[in-house]
């Protein structure tokens, strides 16, 4: 009889590493106490790991433009920066888009 997979599991890719005797012992101890698989127990804890990156990840933009924003402001209050009323933005960029169409840029 075959074990069905789920489609998770069949995308699933396996992990090995080697590690000395005593290491193992203990950690195979230390899931027995959690009545858990040692397998279990890595697969846990690189799930954990992997969301941790994810979680590193998503913030390391809010970071990168919440210093940008900073930066901005640290600028502008130094007097190095200008204010742009929206109309003035849009004549400009509507100039742009223009010469671009023409080929200009």
């Amino acid at each position: 009889m075959t074990t069905q997979l789920t489609p998770r599991e069949a995308e699933m890719s396996t992990i090995h590493f080697r590690i000395d005797e005593e290491t193992k012992q203990l950690a195979m101890q230390a899931a027995d106490r959690h009545q858990v698989s040692l397998t279990e127990l890595m697969r846990q804890r690189a799930e954990e790991l992997a969301e941790e990156e994810r979680q590193y990840q998503r913030n390391a933009g809010d970071e990168w433009l919440e210093t940008q924003i900073q930066e901005a402001f640290s600028r502008y209050d130094a007097g190095e920066g200008e204010f742009v009323s929206n109309e003035d933005v849009s004549q400009r960029m509507d100039a742009l888009k223009a010469r671009a169409a023409r080929g200009e840029l």
